[in-house]
């Protein structure tokens, strides 16, 4: 998948950071809880405070002796449901791997880690400094891939061989949105970046309510480029636009704002600044490149939907 933009290394947004005043609430790092206090048990898999609490710690250290405001409480109970409910959907990922006997070995961990650090020219110190930034360990980082790895060898199976995309819709994809794929077509867009999507909607509803601009938001909330600048992060060419950008921002009018989107670990607003088009493309040219985003929009759909799924079938005991 194409990368959006080049994006310098990303901190914790400042909501994220902020969240975790409840829980500062309660005494509370990680070495003070009871290791086997139990949060949730999905079908006989149980998730800790611990743990959870292990996931947050990063917060909790930089969110030390911080007085937060009523709207930055506000955000704390959505990033709490959304770790929950990532710690149970990672576990009924990881069962359903196993019923299908799927493994990924350390080595093949190790193999993807370094793929993924030659790809951005990093060094071990640069690599180190980067988790560090965005309050992560190595460890961290080696869960995550390991996790996505079976993840992805599982969805090959069970989801992308549902997802089929015809020559019609390519066609039909094409035809509304020519625009789109002219050569040296090009977007002016600015971002906003905040840790949930929950809270990006609340934002978008307050802006498009007119109660702040996007660039006030922008410029107070998000922790992504062009901080102080309203967002602005200048023209990207449609070509150079991931597919998941690319659909968000279809048929967008300038000051028109997209649902939230995912930007590494974070939730992110687009807003159309201006338009720039170009020399239209013939079909071929561009067939692969709307083949792609309408794949991954069917994709999107139908994990939705098998998540749905195995969130059906699981037992899921929410512990006090």
């Amino acid at each position: 998948m194409r990368v959006p933009i080049s994006l310098p290394p990303l901190g914790l947004a400042l909501a994220l950071v902020l969240a975790s005043a409840l829980l500062w609430r309660a005494p509370a790092l990680a070495e003070d809880v009871v290791v086997d206090g139990v949060m949730v048990v999905v079908n006989g898999k149980i998730i800790t405070k611990f743990e959870f609490d292990e996931r947050m710690r990063p917060i909790y250290e930089q969110a030390r002796g911080r007085q937060l405001s009523t709207e930055e409480l506000s955000q704390i109970s959505g990033l709490k449901r959304q770790l929950m409910d990532q710690l149970i959907d990672d576990i009924l990922i990881q069962q359903d791997a196993e019923r299908y006997k799927l493994k990924v070995t350390d080595a093949e961990v190790e193999d993807q880690v370094k793929d993924f650090m030659a790809k951005r020219n990093l060094s071990d110190e640069e690599f180190k400094q980067q988790l560090s930034r965005q309050g992560m360990s190595r460890a961290d980082f080696m869960r995550n891939m390991r996790r996505d790895m079976i993840r992805h060898r599982l969805l090959g199976g069970v989801v992308t061989s549902k997802v089929v995309v015809t020559d019609s819709e390519v066609e039909q994809r094409y035809k509304e949105r020519k625009a789109e794929f002219s050569k040296d077509s090009m977007v002016q867009l600015a971002i906003l970046l905040v840790p949930t999507a929950q809270a990006a909607q609340d934002l978008k509803s307050q802006i498009e309510a007119g109660q702040l601009t996007f660039a006030d938001a922008a410029n107070k909330y998000s922790q992504g480029p062009g901080v102080g600048h309203g967002g602005d992060i200048g023209f990207i060419a449609w070509k150079d636009l991931a597919p998941e950008w690319n659909s968000a921002l279809a048929g967008l009018k300038p000051g028109q704002i997209t649902s939230p989107v995912r930007v590494q670990d974070l939730a992110g607003l687009l807003q159309v600044l201006s338009l720039k088009e170009g020399e239209e493309l013939p079909l071929e040219a561009v067939r692969e490149q709307i083949y792609q985003s309408l794949h991954e929009a069917k994709f999107d759909k139908v994990f939705q939907e098998y998540m749905q799924k195995l969130r059906e079938k699981a037992v899921i005991e929410y512990k006090n």
